[in-house]
């Protein structure tokens, strides 16, 4: 059964310590593992601490992808090196992030998701090329 209630994970970008953990967090903990989502308590906290530092990581990737992207914004086509492991990346922190349904992610990382979606809509509009090796072979596109 999936929990209805999700808590805004909104700490700083730092290890949580038990003091961090307001009775908030704890009720709502105990919610989620009396729903069944988690065994217990403490695999809660775990999730929690886990989930923090994944939405530095995933705003931290999302946000250079951004700036990348907003490079090309004035290029008549778009060139995507799918061997970028950025790309890679962001896909494992979202999955792992999804797994625990009962957080959402602070509103800072939901604003960095939020560019990079309307970034993507902007430039995926345009013609895209992918480009399989390195960059050292785009003239074989004719580009």
């Amino acid at each position: 059964m999936m929990s209805e209630r999700r808590i805004k994970v909104d700490f700083p970008d730092i290890d949580i310590t038990p003091d961090d953990i307001s009775g908030y967090y704890m009720d709502a903990g105990a919610d989620i593992v009396q729903s069944g989502e988690v065994p217990d308590v403490d695999a809660f906290i775990r999730n929690l601490e886990e989930y923090n530092r994944l939405q530095y990581r995933l705003m931290d990737k999302t946000d250079r992808l951004c700036e990348s992207m907003e490079r090309m914004l004035d290029n008549e086509f778009v060139i995507v090196n799918d061997l970028n492991p950025i790309f890679e990346e962001v896909d494992e922190i979202t999955e792992r992030m999804e797994d625990m349904k009962y957080f959402i992610p602070r509103d800072e990382v939901l604003e960095v998701l939020e560019r990079y979606l309307s970034l993507h809509q902007r430039l995926f509009d345009k013609p895209v090329f992918y480009v399989e090796a390195g960059w050292d072979v785009i003239q074989d596109y004719g580009l």
